[in-house]
Parts: structure tokens; C-alpha cells; sequence
């Protein structure tokens, strides 16, 4: 299962991006998302750290995301039934 969550300094608060990862796995530079902040020079498996006080961080207001299998599912079947409406609309 996978988790999306705020990374958040445990020290100072401050919050470093989105997270995507599976649950339980550590937190890596691989998983981040939508940095706040420019990206480091850090290795993509390194454990993250706050950039402003080099804290530990945390995975806050964490949340299970839908498999992405799924969400493909729901997107090509979206895409079908607008396919099928415009064809309709044509015909009347």
C-alpha cells in the first residue's frame, strides 16, 4: 500500500515537500514530491533531513493512496465515456 504525506521537520516545523512511498519504508529523497526547496545534492537513497536545521523529519497527515492501477483503470474508462457522449452528440 502506498502512503502520501507532508514531510515536517520534527525540530523546527518546517514542512519539506509531499512524500509518496510504501507504507512503513524510510523516508529517501526518492519518494519526495513538489520540494519546497530547490533540490539537494543528496543521494536519492539517503534519508531525508530538514534543509533549514538538518533535523529529523516525520511523515505528517499521512494517508493511503489508491494503487496506480487503478487510478489508471478509472482514467481510460473516463476517457471511454466521454468518447461515447461526444459520439452521441453527433449523431443527434
Amino acid at each position: 500500500m502506498l502512503v502520501i504525506g507532508d514531510v515536517t521537520c520534527l525540530h523546527c516545523g518546517f514542512v519539506r515537500g509531499r512524500w509518496v512511498g510504501p507504507k512503513g519504508a524510510p523516508l529517501t529523497a526518492a519518494g519526495l514530491r513538489n520540494q519546497a526547496t530547490p533540490a539537494a545534492a543528496a543521494a536519492t537513497d539517503e534519508l531525508l533531513r530538514c534543509v533549514r536545521c538538518a533535523g529529523p523529519v516525520f511523515l505528517d497527515d499521512a494517508s493511503a493512496v489508491g494503487s496506480s492501477y487503478r487510478l489508471r483503470r478509472i482514467r481510460r474508462l473516463r476517457e471511454q465515456l466521454a468518447a461515447m457522449d461526444a459520439e452521441s452528440g453527433r449523431a443527434a
